[in-house]
C-alpha cells in the first residue's frame, strides 16, 4: 500500500503544478491582452504596434531587419506593423543616408506623442526582467519555454507579434429587433 499513497501524492503534486502553471499563463496573457484592449482604446492601436513606436522612440532603425531585432521577432511580421504605422503617418520611411539602397524607420511627431502618452508595454517588461536575470536562469527558461512549446505544438505557429494576427474584434450590434 505504501506505493498507492506515494503515486496518489505524485498525482497530487503534479495537478497542483498543473494548476499553478495554467494560472501564471492566464495571469500572462490577460495582462497582454489587457494591453493590447488599452492601447487600442486609446489610441486606436494594437500592443504590437504600440511596441513598434516605443522601439523607435529612442533612435530611428536603419532597416526592417534592425527593428525586427528590437523588438524580437522577424522581419515578415514587424514589415506588416509598420506597413500600418506608415499608413497612419506614425512611421516615416525614408532612404537612409549612408546606404540609399536601406530604408531608415523613424517615428514622425504624431508617432512621438503616441509614445510620450502611452503607458509602458508588457513586453517591455518581460524583454527588461529577462536582460536583468542572471545567464544560467535564463537559458534554463528559454530552454523550459522552447520544450513546452514544442510539446503543445505551439512551435509549428508562426512567432508573429503579439495580438496583431488576431481578428478584428467584432462588436454586438446594439440593435434590438423587436416582435410585434
Amino acid at each position: 500500500m505504501p506505493s498507492r499513497s506515494m503515486g496518489s501524492h505524485a498525482i497530487t503534486k503534479s495537478a497542483h503544478d498543473a494548476t499553478a502553471v495554467m494560472v501564471a499563463l492566464r495571469r500572462i496573457v490577460r495582462l497582454f491582452r489587457l494591453a493590447d484592449r488599452e492601447a487600442e482604446a486609446a489610441h486606436g492601436l494594437s500592443a504590437a504596434q504600440m511596441f513598434v513606436l516605443q522601439a523607435l522612440w529612442s533612435e530611428p532603425a536603419g532597416s526592417l531587419g534592425e527593428l525586427a531585432e528590437r523588438t524580437m521577432t522577424d522581419q515578415s511580421s514587424v514589415s506588416t506593423v509598420v506597413s500600418k504605422l506608415v499608413a497612419r503617418r506614425f512611421v516615416m520611411r525614408r532612404p537612409s543616408s549612408s546606404d540609399r539602397r536601406r530604408t531608415e524607420l523613424r517615428l514622425t511627431p504624431q508617432g512621438e506623442h503616441v509614445v510620450r502618452t502611452a503607458p509602458r508595454l508588457p513586453q517591455t517588461m518581460v524583454a527588461d526582467v529577462i536582460a536583468a536575470m542572471p545567464a544560467p536562469r535564463r537559458a534554463e527558461l528559454v530552454l523550459s519555454l522552447e520544450r513546452f512549446a514544442s510539446a503543445i505544438g505551439a512551435n509549428e505557429m508562426p512567432p508573429s507579434m503579439l495580438f496583431e494576427d488576431e481578428p478584428a474584434r467584432r462588436r454586438r450590434s446594439r440593435t434590438h429587433v423587436t416582435a410585434r
